[in-house]
């Protein structure tokens, strides 16, 4: 486990682009600190810290001979992990965690006597409301960007345990997934099985990047999937029981709303089921 100073150590790093940098091979710290225009006293602090948290590795040891500007580093594999091109990349979840997340963090405290008072609104300056986070992605288009490709690296994670734990080709002719992000686990299941329509439904602005995504990397599922802008909290958005074994997945989904919420969602679709449907459930 990392302590504070070194999660944002590490999340400095990844920000300046250095794990990619490095995955290129051996630099020195000099380098690094002119190819980001970054001062060379801080980066000398950030990769001590990186290096004590075991992102990067200095392969010139400990030599006190060696001037710290001079000194050489390489991506550990948790550095390489860092990588914005590494199949599990966990920059972009990092990012979100310490941008968006963690300034509700530092005001819990601040909300401790007033239940009406949300730790994030307070944090983002946002009214309070339920919705408060998909509120704010909506209008930081940035931070969406980032939040949705943080959401691909977790998809990625546990695809292949997803993709065989369940009878999809017996019990399933068409997978709505619901709140799917830019759809990485619906383009997965529709590749592993070439029976399955697939349909992607979440928020306008979350659809709006998903299908330029779909567009550039999954040009050859394009024919069988669908795309829908709505809210699951309006029924009649909810895509109608398409097909016979129509599934609707949620995959990271529910733990993000209270106990009513979570009841106001499955009645939802469940009303927009026919006999025979499923709902998939895929939580942390």
């Amino acid at each position: 486990a990392f302590d504070l100073n070194q999660l944002i150590a590490i999340y400095c790093c990844g920000k300046l682009g250095w794990p990619d940098v490095l995955s290129q091979g051996i630099q020195s710290g000099r380098y690094l600190a002119e190819h980001a225009n970054v001062s060379k006293s801080m980066t000398r602090r950030l990769l001590r810290a990186c290096v004590a948290a075991d992102i990067f590795y200095e392969v010139t040891g400990t030599n006190d001979d060696v001037d710290d500007d001079d000194r050489y580093y390489v991506n550990t594999a948790m550095g390489d992990a860092m990588r914005e091109d590494h199949p599990y990349t966990i920059k972009f979840w990092l990012q979100t965690q310490v941008e968006v997340f963690a300034p509700g963090l530092f005001k819990l405290y601040d909300t401790l006597s007033d239940d009406d008072v949300l730790p994030f609104s307070l944090a983002h300056n946002y009214p309070n409301s339920p919705n408060v986070v998909w509120e704010y992605l909506r209008d930081n288009e940035a931070h969406a960007v980032q939040f949705n490709r943080g959401m691909d690296s977790i998809d990625s994670l546990d695809i292949g345990p997803l993709s065989s734990d369940f009878d999809w080709g017996g019990r399933c002719r068409t997978l709505v997934d619901l709140g799917g992000g830019r759809g990485l686990f619906l383009s997965s299941i529709l590749r592993k099985f070439p029976h399955l329509r697939g349909v992607l439904f979440d928020l306008p602005s979350v659809i709006e990047q998903a299908e330029p995504y779909w567009a550039e990397s999954h040009r050859d599922l394009l024919d069988r999937v669908s795309f829908v802008r709505g809210d699951f909290f309006d029924a009649a958005i909810i895509p109608r029981n398409v097909s016979a074994g129509t599934c609707y997945a949620m995959k990271v989904v529910l733990h993000d709303w209270d106990d009513g919420s979570v009841e106001a969602i499955l009645r939802n679709v469940a009303g927009r089921m026919a006999a025979g449907g499923r709902i998939l459930l895929l939580e942390l």
